[in-house]
């Protein structure tokens, strides 16, 4: 036993036992069982871990991040209301646009994007509370937010600062029919109809004309759910 104060722990294989063993003053030994799971929280509560992840400059318009092993996850607010999109060889210039929230998780060795996501919040204050709605469009799933990209190679970004101009990028790529459905619109139109009704409307004319909320928050679409 060492000095005063000194804690022996002793573990016992034939009677399953994990017992601590402390001297204290006039040779007094204190004993106490303890079960496992209570030494294991003991050392992992004890635990300091030096490392820590720097996340780099981050992508202008970044409004969260999620660093993990392999890749990191950007999640990205849109900064404009308008781009210029296509629909089956028609060209929509200044087509306004919700706001959009995109989700791009970046690989730092190779510089790629893998999965790529998008999700439609209220024109608001970002919360983790903001509510979401569906996507009025093509090309994004409505379970996930996951953005079908067809057959385009998307560009590799070893500077992830760079990924906020990866939005423009997709919102350029040629529209069609995938992942549509007309129930995700007020008016239940068609793409084509919905195209020509938005043409000319104001970015607000969505929040009260042509949203359908889809009853989850940016907190949810943040989380993968």
């Amino acid at each position: 036993m060492g000095c005063n104060g000194d804690i022996v722990l002793r573990i016992s294989p034939e009677r399953l036992e994990i017992a601590l063993e402390q001297q204290k003053e006039g040779g007094v030994v204190a004993r106490k069982n303890i079960s496992p799971e209570a030494l294991a929280a003991c050392i992992l509560g004890s635990r300091y871990d030096e490392k820590a992840r720097a996340t780099g400059l981050l992508p202008e318009g970044c409004v969260a991040a999620i660093l993990e092993e392999v890749n990191t996850t950007y999640f990205i607010r849109y900064p404009e209301l308008y781009a210029d999109i296509s629909y089956y060889g028609t060209e929509y210039l200044h087509f306004p646009l919700p706001r959009l929230v995109f989700a791009f998780q970046h690989l730092a060795k190779t510089g790629k994007v893998g999965k790529c996501r998008l999700c439609v919040v209220k024109d608001e204050l970002l919360t983790p509370d903001t509510p979401t709605y569906h996507y009025p469009f093509s090309n994004v799933n409505c379970e996930n937010g996951q953005i079908c990209t067809g057959n385009n190679a998307l560009p590799a970004y070893p500077d992830p600062f760079r990924l906020h101009t990866l939005m423009g990028y997709i919102l350029r790529l040629p529209n069609n029919n995938d992942y549509f459905m007309a129930a995700h619109n007020r008016p239940h139109a068609g793409y084509r109809d919905l195209l020509e009704l938005m043409k000319d409307k104001s970015p607000g004319f969505y929040y009260s004309d042509i949203l359908v909320e889809d009853g989850k928050t940016l907190n949810a679409f943040m989380n993968g759910r």
